[in-house]
């Protein structure tokens, strides 16, 4: 028997699994991540507070599931995909991990638009946001002097990973999962675009190599091998981005199915196996950990599970502190708000992602006197997932032959039966629970263990591994009402776009 490590770097928290080759979680480790937020708009983190949380989940799992270190044949890392971070040539930090969160970016993202979006979006898969792009460029501008130290842009798991590898920065690498967010890649190709490179006076050697998640990137050093409790020498698989390592370890690895990942940031993603950038609507494609050759477009919204933290902690203070608070809650919204009323929710209170719109923020439209916290919060449910329907609309319009036959939902959010049923009903699509709750680490597990020939193919075992337990139905009468609620959602939302885009100076 041989185990593997996964690691996942997250937004709220840092998750390491070690799991034996059928997929069982043997060990579970999570410690929570710092993020220091800034009166500017700023959001960081420290990248040695990053690799450090790295280290004390993989030391307790290894304690914790008594295997012997010498049978861990291989780790993968996973990471948050559309924040970078700077590294000079001894591969040491040379900024922060500027985060996704972090806003600070915006004017070079509006820059980016308006000199090449559609070539950006037809190169890279998707259009300048507050993303690697435009916070390449604002350490240009802004920050010359560190940006003159920087000699590669890089991801945190990818890092981490170098570091592990005792890799120098010359050696610095990115896997492809992550080239969408840069702004300047030919995604289908998987490289650096010369042209783009060029356009925006970036120089091409500040890119790092460009690998396949799977690819042995180097050995583990000694000294880090002490720390955590593992052997000189293992080997470190490059692994992939955060959405990427989810859909890997959910077991969408099929035409037809489609992903939610009902968590920090809401993410909708859906299967296919065509390059169909979107000039139009500006959603993202992402390439697959799987084949570099399918792809799944898709949306987020930035924080949408934080819009739901945020409901609990103001609308229901008296629950927050409890462990079951969303399930209380959502007891309270089944008794008060069992069906729907004609109010809607733009659920992105910190700046739209598609199309690329930093100053949006939340409205609330259609409540009046008689609608109590319940509605509202319920509300919340229904706009996250009108959002949604509005990236399936999309990506049906550019794939007409398209056909979903099931969403797979993870996360926090997957646990709520009640939302669950409200996003099949306004999708009219069924919406499937999995026994898997950690699909990142395990995907990137899957990765470790495919880099190393244990694993012969990937696709197969990522659908072995993964069993379905709850499947939720469109309701007909609900699906009715949404389909008319639809239009109003998306009316407010177009006009609000506007009126938010005209104040944007207010909100920095």
């Amino acid at each position: 028997m041989r185990y593997f490590i996964g690691c996942d770097l997250g937004t709220t928290a840092t998750k390491t699994g070690l799991f034996d080759q059928e997929g069982n979680l043997l060990a579970l480790a999570r410690k929570n991540s710092h993020l220091i937020y800034g009166k500017d708009g700023s959001v960081i983190q420290e990248p040695y507070e990053m690799l450090e949380s790295v280290v004390e989940t993989v030391r307790e799992v290894v304690e914790k599931s008594g295997v012997s270190p010498r049978e861990v044949g291989a780790m993968a890392l996973d990471g948050q995909m559309a924040g970078i971070m700077g590294v000079d040539e001894k591969g040491e930090p040379a900024t922060p991990y500027d985060s996704w969160l972090d806003v600070r970016s915006a004017p070079y993202a509006r820059v980016m638009r308006e000199k090449a979006e559609d070539l950006i979006t037809l190169r890279s898969g998707m259009a300048p946001s507050i993303n690697h792009g435009p916070k390449i460029l604002w350490w240009k501008h802004e920050h010359p002097d560190i940006y003159r130290k920087i000699a590669k842009f890089t991801v945190p798991s990818c890092w981490v990973a170098q570091k592990f590898a005792g890799l120098g920065g010359a050696e610095t690498f990115i896997d492809y999962t992550y080239l969408h967010f840069s702004c300047f890649a030919n995604l289908k190709e998987a490289t650096w675009d010369a042209e783009l490179v060029s356009l925006f006076g970036v120089e091409e050697e500040k890119f790092p190599r460009v690998v396949e998640p799977w690819k042995v990137i180097g050995e583990l050093q000694k000294s880090w091998a002490e720390e955590m409790g593992l052997w000189e020498g293992m080997p470190i698989i490059a692994g992939c981005g955060d959405q990427a390592a989810n859909n890997l370890g959910a077991g969408v690895v099929e035409r037809g199915m489609a992903f939610d990942v009902a968590g920090t940031a809401s993410c909708f993603s859906l299967y296919v196996d065509q390059y169909v950038p979107d000039v139009k609507y500006k959603t993202l494609l992402f390439p697959r950990a799987v084949m570099r050759d399918d792809y799944y477009p898709m949306a987020y919204i930035n924080g949408g599970g934080l819009d739901l933290e945020w409901a609990k902690d103001e609308f229901f203070s008296e629950l927050a502190s409890s462990s079951q608070a969303f399930t209380l809650i959502n007891e309270k919204v089944e008794g008060v708000a069992s069906s729907p009323v004609p109010i809607v929710f733009i659920p992105h209170l910190r700046g739209r992602n598609c199309p690329g719109e930093p100053y949006f923020r939340g409205v609330f439209a259609g409540f009046s006197w008689e609608h109590k916290r319940e509605h509202l919060f319920r509300a919340i449910l229904e706009g996250i997932a009108f959002e949604y329907a509005y990236y399936l609309k999309i990506i049906r319009e550019s794939l007409p032959e398209a056909q979903f036959f099931e969403v797979r939902v993870i996360g926090g959010g997957a646990k709520s039966s009640l939302w669950n049923r409200i996003k099949a009903s306004v999708l009219g699509i069924p919406y499937t629970e999995i026994d898997r709750k950690e699909c990142a680490i395990w995907g990137s597990a899957l990765l470790a263990g495919f880099g190393v020939g244990v694993f012969t193919d990937l696709k197969e075992k990522a659908l072995q591994s993964v069993r379905k337990v709850q499947v939720h139905y469109p309701d007909e009468k609900l699906s009715r009402f949404y389909e008319k609620l639809l239009p109003f959602y998306l009316e407010v939302m177009e006009k609000m776009g506007k009126v938010f885009q005209n104040h944007g100076e207010l909100f920095f």
